[in-house]
């Protein structure tokens, strides 16, 4: 009976890392000429090229692994900038969540956009930003 346990214990084990896997891999490989059409639904409030201005967000040049709220020049929510000492960086795992409903991330944030529903969508516009806003792995 013990081994039956155990052998059900180490099954239960594989299969929820597999899960875990199974979660990383939903927000892995978008495409970046598909996220490009996706980040025309941000560019009327973001640039992306190096050294782009502000407009009503923030320039997202540099925006993989960057804390939050720490964009030179930009007047961020104060739940933002809140999040942003709490330690948040905007990692692609954090971009997905975030882009999904920004409000229900970051609740009281300034950005009104409802989201992207779709994670195909998500994926490919995380992938666009990993390559049009210079981010290296």
């Amino acid at each position: 009976m013990k081994a039956v346990l155990n052998g059900l214990a180490t099954f239960a084990l594989a299969m929820s890392l597999a899960g875990v896997a199974s979660a990383d891999d939903d927000r892995k490989g978008g495409d970046a000429e598909k996220g490009e059409k996706v980040f025309k639904k941000c560019a009327a409030c973001h640039t992306v090229e190096e050294g782009g201005p502000n407009r009503v967000g923030p320039n997202l040049h540099g925006i993989i692994d960057r804390p939050a709220a720490s964009h030179a020049g930009y007047k961020y929510s104060a739940a933002m900038t809140k999040k942003g000492t709490e330690g948040l960086k905007w990692s692609e795992e954090n971009l997905f969540t975030y882009l999904e409903k920004p409000s229900a991330f970051v609740p009281g944030t300034n950005m009104t956009f409802i989201g992207l529903k779709k994670p195909e969508d998500r994926k490919d516009l995380i992938a666009y930003l990993e390559k049009a806003a210079g981010h290296t792995k």
